[in-house]
């Protein structure tokens, strides 16, 4: 199979794992854990793939349309992103956002670009999904989902699960370079988290969220 064959089935590999995206039935210390401002970090097999998927899943104290915004704002990832060092709007067209994102990663990992697809969907309840893959670049795979659901009836609530596969040409053992996609899922969670409430701290977001 060619690579780009194998790149695009990566979300629907990672959709078909069912109760493995989205808010899922934790235990009532777990949901304790969230409530209390936890991050929840997991990261499980996907197949196809030697390197483990990571997932986070936390609350975010805001509603479920301005968490989507910023997931969707990717060109201003270099901004808040940790190795993100360059991130640009290519183009939309309804509700796929293509983009470019250039990363810088410590050694033995190389410096990687990837030209990626994202794709919104809206679900009913203000519920809202992302999902991207890559379309083109220099790396193995890079690919996820995230779930945007609100916690309470109100939705002044927002929780998070976000999960990704990121797969950079590496000399690194698949174990480590797992371990640092479950790191880098739960800081990009948290870093969004933080971006969204320094927006509203500074009234740096648009009208009507």
């Amino acid at each position: 199979m060619p690579a780009h064959s194998a790149v695009a089935l990566i979300p629907s590999l990672l959709l078909a794992a069912g109760t493995a995206w989205g808010r899922p039935t934790l235990p009532p210390d777990e949901l304790a854990r969230l409530e209390q401002g936890a991050v929840l970090e997991y990261s499980r097999k996907v197949s196809g793939s030697n390197v483990m998927a990571g997932k986070a899943v936390l609350l975010i104290d805001d509603n479920p349309e301005a968490v989507t915004w910023v997931l969707l704002e990717l060109d201003k990832y270099k901004a808040f992103v940790p190795q993100v060092k360059d991130s640009r709007i290519v183009k939309r067209h309804g509700f796929d956002t293509f983009a470019v994102v250039e990363t810088s990663l410590p050694w033995p990992a190389k410096d990687c670009w990837a030209y990626m697809k994202y794709t919104r969907r809206d679900k009913p309840s203000r519920t809202f999904a992302v999902t991207w893959s890559m379309l083109n670049g220099n790396m193995k795979n890079y690919a996820g989902q995230a779930l945007v659901e609100p916690w309470n009836k109100a939705g002044t609530k927002t929780v998070l699960t976000y999960e990704m596969l990121f797969e950079p040409i590496t000399a690194a053992p698949d174990s480590v370079v797992s371990r640092g996609v479950k790191t880098a899922a739960s800081l990009v969670a948290q870093k969004l988290k933080l971006r969204l409430l320094a927006l509203r701290k500074f009234g740096k977001m648009p009208k009507g969220y």
